[in-house]
């Protein structure tokens, strides 16, 4: 059966809103602007313990939910709760290629952290969950995302290490260096990856496997200086099911299979918990993009993973 042409118009406008094409081997280099600045005053930290989270990825991690809607949806005490922030969750984050960052401060988790300022993305649910379950310590999340990134390409290349994963180490770098310089004992304890949706448009989706163990082992040989007793946990989720991303299932099937090759690594299914693309905006929905409350619930999902991990820990 034929698709009506307004559906075929939304779709295409969807994926022309990521300028979603796929990976290329030939990715041409982006020019990230590495130049971090320093927060400038972390007080002293006199030795606190404090839970560090990364958080990676695409657009999805990124952050398309809208502000609006989620006012709309949660109504406005909810809304001034999450535009408030938490006071024990603290982020410092760079999105875009500094389209959109906390200008090297450590700031409350809030609203307006995601591609643009009337934005947020899963680092509001997580903060959400977090500041419950650590209502007595400090966490904080590190957040470098590249909307439309592929990680065959651009978070690695042929080579190795890719441009956008280099820039994401030197951020990562400079503010654990900040907290640690400042008297924190700040730890790596999980990285959650929201990524997949661009290598799954295309025959890249048939390395993803490799290139995730690829990427994964870089990740804690580089950042092993900082990580949390026990090592420093892999927390994926998988991407929407779908037309959007024809190659879904590789994608989440190289996901779930590298989960189940360490303790370390946990997968979660996006589609399983229920979260949607087709509501918002109301009468042209971005379809690649989450929802406002399947942004936090995203968030949430990622939340439960972390608490599930430090509980392993004891």
């Amino acid at each position: 059966m034929k698709r009506p042409l307004s559906i075929i118009l939304a779709i295409l406008l969807a994926l022309s809103s990521i300028l979603m094409v796929g990976c290329r081997d030939d990715s041409a280099p982006i020019g990230l602007n590495t130049d971090f600045k320093k927060p400038t005053d972390l007080g002293d930290g006199k030795g606190e313990r404090v839970k560090v989270i990364l958080l990676l990825g695409q657009s999805n991690a990124t952050g398309c939910g809208l502000n609006s809607y989620l006012e709309k949806n949660v109504g406005k005490e909810q809304y001034g709760i999450y535009e408030d922030g938490f006071s024990n969750v603290l982020i410092n984050y760079s999105v875009d290629n500094q389209l959109n960052d906390s200008n090297g401060e450590f700031i409350k988790a809030s609203v307006g952290f995601g591609h643009k300022s009337e934005y947020f993305g899963p680092e509001l649910g997580m903060a959400e969950k977090l500041s419950e379950e650590y209502a007595d310590e400090t966490v904080i999340i590190l957040k470098y995302t590249y909307s439309g990134s592929c990680l065959k390409t651009q978070w690695l290349d042929g080579r190795g290490r890719g441009e956008i994963y280099n820039a994401c180490i030197k951020f990562m770098e400079t503010y654990m260096d900040a907290l640690l310089e400042s008297g924190y004992d700040a730890r790596i304890g999980a990285i959650c990856w929201m990524q997949g949706e661009s290598d799954a448009i295309g025959k890249t989706a048939d390395s993803y496997y490799k290139n995730q163990k690829r990427f994964v082992s870089f990740l804690r040989e580089d950042l092993d200086k900082y990580a949390e007793d026990g090592g420093i946990y892999f927390i994926d989720a998988g991407i929407q099911e779908g037309t959007i991303f024809p190659r879904y299932e590789v994608v989440n099937e190289a996901k779930a299979r590298f989960a189940g090759k360490s303790e370390l690594n946990l997968y979660f299914s996006t589609t399983e918990a229920g979260l949607t693309t087709n509501l918002e905006p109301e009468g042209n929905p971005d379809l690649p993009h989450y929802d406002s409350m399947s942004v936090i619930k995203l968030g949430h999902l990622f939340a439960e993973q972390i608490i599930s991990s430090y509980n392993a820990r004891k």
